[in-house]
């Protein structure tokens, strides 16, 4: 697969919003603008004490950054490990000082890592970034960090350290300047989601009183979120909620109304195969499978939920730890 030119930026900067009106409603917001494929400028949308939003215009992406990040990315398409390391190099050089850049760059290098399946590494890149970004506030790249951290600390089998870095994302967007008019919905619906998802994942490594307490304050969360969330996004936690408790029918119906035709967010996809396999219908949650499958541009979340994938189909033989066995690490 080729990649279009600057189709690493694409990657890093353009992350599905959550304004859409179908699909996934907690997918990481934007974190920069490509404007006719040569921009990489941050969404600095600003509100100052008593002054209007204002947005500036995209700057020109510089020529060594946009060429090194989309060498990079094609060496992963490639699996070409060692020459996405040299390119990364590069890049990162071509950031200087720039507190965005570097934030793209580690995306990216973050993106290599998972794709290696090595999450921990994934996670020490993006650590040794976000305490920077903490320092820009006009910037939603703290906030889009730790929406990766959190992915990537399911990865690793921790449910508890994804739901502190939700909390630190939901505190990122309370003292944020960037977007406004939008910052606050997106948090709580980012915020709700991921607590009644994670919540309810972490409920499997319990028993007794402390399992029910976690499922009780799981259903809580959801039920915050679907008084403002997207049908689709409640509908794929119903069916992951129902294919845990083992209510078989519940978790079929709810699998099945998600519009997959509309709604190509990984995540989503991926609880939809959880609760039609759990509701018995094989043939549905493969051919979901293979649509997750097909080639596509590297990135944190498709490598996470591609190895959930055949962790899920191996298992209990080849062990490991996803949202639908999530027991124990």
């Amino acid at each position: 697969m080729r990649l279009p030119l600057f189709a690493a930026l694409a990657l890093a900067t353009t992350l599905a919003g959550c304004s859409r009106s179908s699909g996934s409603g907690h997918a990481a917001p934007a974190t920069g603008t490509i404007a006719s494929g040569s921009a990489l400028a941050p969404s600095t949308s600003v509100r100052a004490a008593g002054s209007a939003s204002v947005a500036p215009e995209p700057q020109p992406v510089p020529a060594a950054l946009g060429s090194a990040l989309d060498a990079a990315m094609q060496a992963l398409v490639d699996g070409d490990l060692a020459a996405a390391d040299r390119r990364l190099a590069e890049a990162d050089r071509a950031a200087g000082g720039d507190a965005h850049y570097a934030y793209v760059v580690a995306r990216v290098r973050a993106t290599r890592h998972a794709q290696a399946g090595d999450f921990d590494r994934a996670a020490a890149t993006l650590l040794g970034v976000i305490p920077t970004l903490a320092k820009h506030s006009e910037l939603p790249d703290e906030f889009s960090a730790h929406n990766a951290m959190m992915m990537i600390r399911e990865a690793q089998g921790d449910p508890a350290a994804a739901l502190a870095e939700n909390d630190a994302a939901t505190r990122c967007a309370a003292r944020g300047s960037w977007e406004p008019e939008g910052r606050e919905t997106l948090a709580f619906q980012k915020d709700r989601w991921h607590r009644a998802y994670l919540t309810r994942m972490l409920a499997e490594s319990r028993t007794g009183a402390d399992k029910a307490d976690l499922i009780r304050k799981a259903n809580a969360a959801l039920g915050e979120y679907k008084t403002r969330g997207f049908p689709d996004s409640v509908a794929v936690l119903e069916a992951y909620f129902a294919a845990l408790d083992g209510r078989r029918a519940d978790a079929l119906a709810a699998a099945r109304k998600v519009d997959l035709e509309q709604d190509d967010d990984l995540e989503d996809l991926y609880l939809v195969v959880v609760g039609l396999e759990a509701g018995g219908d094989a043939a549905g949650a493969e051919a979901v499978r293979a649509r997750m499958r097909r080639p596509d541009a590297p990135r944190i979340s498709r490598a996470i939920m591609l190895r959930w994938l055949d962790v899920d189909v191996r298992w209990p033989k080849g062990g490991g730890f996803s949202p639908r066995h999530a027991a124990g690490r």
